[in-house]
């Protein structure tokens, strides 16, 4: 009797562990349809995102061949002239006038010193008393 009991739970044992491992098939097969249906769906909206990036993209240029085409010289003189407006030839430029720049001379301070007289002697006599240099160029601006 004892082996009659010891030969049914046995064989319940083995339908069970056929059971779990039905099950675990099942359960991997189902997740393998989940991950491949995300996966086509993936690459359905790839796809959907490229053609409307090339869509895009030829509206862009589309848009770009309007704008250089709009400011072109040629459109810019027909809407000119249907609003009205000539273009007149320039009858005379503006005479430029000599600059009187030595370009020979050296660089630094100028050949003629603008400095008033009575500016120069003070500076003269301060420079003697004081014996400070250069006072007169503190003065200037």
């Amino acid at each position: 009797m004892a082996g009659a009991v010891a030969a049914e739970r046995l064989r319940l044992n083995m339908f069970g562990h056929a059971y779990m491992a039905v099950g675990a098939v099942v359960i991997v097969l189902l997740f393998y349809l989940a991950i491949a249906a995300q996966i086509t769906q993936a690459s359905y909206d790839i796809t959907r995102l490229q053609d409307q990036q090339r869509q895009l993209i030829a509206e862009q240029d589309q848009l770009r061949y309007q704008e250089v085409t709009l400011h072109a010289p040629a459109q810019v003189q027909q809407q000119a002239a249907q609003s009205g407006m000539q273009r007149v030839v320039p009858s005379s430029y503006v005479q430029g006038t000599e600059v009187a720049v030595d370009l020979e001379a050296p660089v630094g301070a100028s050949a003629s010193d603008t400095t008033p007289l009575w500016l120069r002697a003070v500076a003269l006599v301060v420079n003697t008393v004081g014996g400070t240099r250069d006072v007169q160029a503190a003065t200037k601006h």
